[in-house]
């Protein structure tokens, strides 16, 4: 061997500065090793998500590290400058000015000409960004641009949410230009819920909705260590909202929670007692010296949400308490206690103040079951609220006095108990009589849905109170196939596929569905029963009668699809699944 051959080659170290010098700003400053691979190095390439990709930016050779910091100062100071002028930009997107906004019965709970899947072009556009969304859920405050369509989004569908605030003020209060938890803007826990619901009705990924909602959640969970003034009647107004917006997600559990979480607010805030008979119109509701309190209302509009934020608590315990139980509006008349706040006026009532001088409250609950003589509050008769706390309340009445009936009742019992049934029936066919008719609600109305609601669930209550005796009385069985197809025909010649409806539909439509398929199923027996007997021959009406309520029931399903798959209304989907295993099951041999 030669000297070349057996001296093994000498390594020359490269410089440690020089390995340092080829490191990419990203890696430099988390100290980590690069490998210097452009245009992305290994590190920056791994660390990358999809939506949230890492810049991997190399300093430019012969720069020094303070000329390096310069030049990146001087860019950004750049693009602040492009952002500040583009506040004042005329092209960005801003919300409805509230001082042109019409009268509250023809805009703000208005139905919107656009399905709430079709709104995601108007409100996701190409100049947001998929992961600038995402990123901003968790921020303390969203871009004003991107705060406004979701809001814009949600105002068109508010009514169907639970929204009982004036919405006016409202907006003219969460698009003021101060940092989120100012009390001159709503509190931080119902503007979060309200921009989830936009981007809920924008049709936004999964992952965008869940960022948004954990920040909803976090706010409204301190509402009550919060400071603002309103943040029971805020806290009331965001859970109720969440509450709709679980249920409508199918999240049952979690909306029943919210649900009682806004029974407890309106409790704390003696909401049941406000312009009780005997006590001054403006008195500060609260739970002592050491509670959460309400300041006095400062006028009528004021006023008028607080009345407004009751009932509505009211009328969802008694709905979704029949649809899915552990609720009732009797609550407020336990332990002594009595529900004195006065029946609902429309918004505009308090907004022109249209108040008359009588309006105060007694026993506003008792008196009404007890068939007491109403008071005339308005020139129009009571107000489209008022008819459906009514409507929602005999619901439950119907309901609960179904429950208690068994077959071991004694005579005395049976007797009492068909003196209350009879009442109740004849109070709800008395109630269901006075409605405003429902062909004359159109449906660019802005009380359309809340029309809709309160007659089906005056139907509703019928089938309930019924549904006990439907095997044994025709009468009944009669007056329940009755109301049920006058839930289905509602609905009929109606272009709803702009509406949005409260998920409790779902819950009401399945009640009236059921008691079809009842009815399906007792005619096949009937049929089954004729074909056994070799004298006895298929009655024609049977057979036509059959016929009807497939037809009723195909229509019915129709309905539920359309507020179910098309709108993206979960519950009502999964309501429409069950009843159509049902009809399967039962009555297709």
């Amino acid at each position: 061997m030669d000297a070349s051959t057996s001296n093994p080659p000498i390594k020359t170290k490269v410089p440690r500065n020089q390995n340092r010098a080829k490191a990419c700003n990203h890696c430099r400053k988390r100290k980590t090793k690069c490998d210097g691979k452009r245009p992305v190095c290994t590190q920056c390439q791994a660390r990358s998500k999809p939506g949230l990709e890492l810049v991997c930016e190399y300093p430019i050779v012969g720069h020094t590290r303070k000329r390096t910091l310069e030049e990146s100062i001087s860019t950004l100071e750049r693009r602040i400058r492009e952002l500040e002028r583009a506040e004042s930009d005329e092209d960005v997107v801003r919300l409805y000015d509230p001082s042109n906004y019409p009268s509250t019965s023809s805009s703000p709970f208005g139905t919107s000409s656009n399905s709430p899947s079709s709104s995601s072009s108007v409100l996701l556009d190409v100049s947001t960004p998929e992961h600038s969304l995402f990123t901003t859920a968790f921020q303390e405050e969203i871009p004003a641009a991107l705060g406004q369509r979701l809001l814009q989004a949600f105002v068109p569908h508010a009514q169907a949410f639970g929204f009982f605030l004036n919405i006016r003020r409202f907006i003219s209060t969460a698009t003021l230009p101060f940092t989120l938890g100012d009390y001159s803007r709503p509190c931080p826990g119902l503007i979060c819920v309200i921009y989830l619901i936009g981007l809920h009705l924008s049709g936004a990924s999964e992952d965008e909705e869940s960022a948004f909602l954990s920040r909803a959640l976090l706010h409204v969970s301190n509402v009550l260590s919060a400071s603002h003034p309103l943040r029971l009647i805020h806290g009331t107004q965001a859970e109720i909202l969440l509450s709709t917006y679980f249920f409508r997600t199918g999240r049952i559990l979690e909306g029943k929670y919210h649900l009682s979480a806004a029974v407890s607010l309106a409790t704390c805030a003696n909401l049941h007692k406000l312009r009780s008979g005997g006590m001054s119109p403006f008195v500060a509701n609260g739970m002592g010296l050491d509670g959460p309190s309400l300041p006095d209302p400062k006028d009528l509009i004021d006023e008028g949400e607080r009345i407004n934020a009751f009932w509505t608590v009211f009328t969802m315990c008694n709905c979704w308490g029949v649809g899915v139980g552990g609720f009732s509006s009797m609550m407020f008349e336990s332990y002594g206690s009595r529900i004195d706040t006065p029946w609902p006026l429309d918004m505009e009532d308090y907004e022109e103040n249209r108040i008359p001088a009588n309006y105060i409250g007694a026993s506003t609950v008792r008196n009404f079951l007890a068939q007491a003589p109403l008071q005339s509050l308005r020139v129009n008769g009571l107000s489209k609220m008022a008819l459906f706390a009514q409507a929602s309340l005999l619901l439950e009445r119907a309901a609960s006095l179904r429950s208690s009936y068994t077959n071991e009742l004694h005579s005395d019992e049976h007797t009492r108990y068909m003196k209350t049934f009879n009442s109740l029936d004849a109070l709800i066919d008395s109630f269901t009589s006075s409605l405003p008719p429902f062909s004359q609600t159109y449906v660019s109305s802005p009380d359309f849905v809340t029309v809709w609601t309160t007659h089906l669930v005056c139907r509703v209550a019928t089938i309930k109170l019924h549904s006990i005796f439907t095997a044994s009385n025709a009468f009944s069985r009669k007056k329940v196939l009755e109301c049920a197809e006058g839930c289905v025909m509602l609905g009929r010649g109606r272009d709803l596929s702009g509406v949005e409806v409260n998920p409790i539909f779902g819950l009401l439509w399945k009640i009236a569905g059921e008691a079809i398929i009842e009815e399906i199923s007792r005619l096949d027996a009937l049929n089954r029963q004729a074909l056994s007997l070799p004298n006895w021959g298929l009655e024609e009406t049977t057979i036509l009668g059959r016929v009807e309520m497939v037809t009723l029931l195909e229509e019915l399903f129709l309905t539920m699809e359309l507020f179910g798959h098309r709108s993206g209304s979960k519950i009502i989907a999964y309501q429409l699944g069950s009843l159509q295993e049902s009809y399967h099951s039962n009555c297709i041999c």
